[in-house]
């Protein structure tokens, strides 16, 4: 014969016990939120950054395929690119080898309170 066991009246969760998880599980649904804040900084910032480098490398394209006789520099020139302003600037000198040129493309971008430089190097051969 099966014996039953009745269900006391004692059985169940207190409400202590029930106020001590609510504020773990909330300590702990806050630290992730403040985890998704730095996340979604760190993605801004890599979105900027690599516009910023598009823009760069559009530039030393443009010089690659233009004759070595007319490269030169450029002055600041200020690029909007994804709703966002950045300033470019090239730079072009003599390379380290004779008939070569160093061209050096600087990319910032304010950021709050902060400026941001990507620079991208390359030699241009004759």
């Amino acid at each position: 014969m099966k014996v039953q066991q009745s269900i006391s009246p004692n059985a169940g969760f207190t409400l202590v016990e029930s106020m001590l998880t609510l504020a773990i599980m909330s300590v702990g649904l806050l630290a992730l939120a403040g985890l998704q804040i730095t996340a979604l900084r760190g993605n801004a910032l890599s979105r900027r950054m690599t516009t910023a480098a598009s823009i760069a490398e559009q530039s030393i394209e443009q010089l690659k395929n233009t004759p070595y006789t007319n490269i030169q520099a450029e002055a600041a020139t200020q690029v909007a690119a994804s709703n966002l302003h950045f300033t470019r600037q090239v730079t072009v000198t003599n390379g380290p080898l004779p008939n070569t040129k160093s061209v050096s493309v600087l990319v910032s971008w304010q950021d709050q309170l902060k400026t941001y430089t990507l620079p991208i190097a390359t030699i241009i051969g004759q």
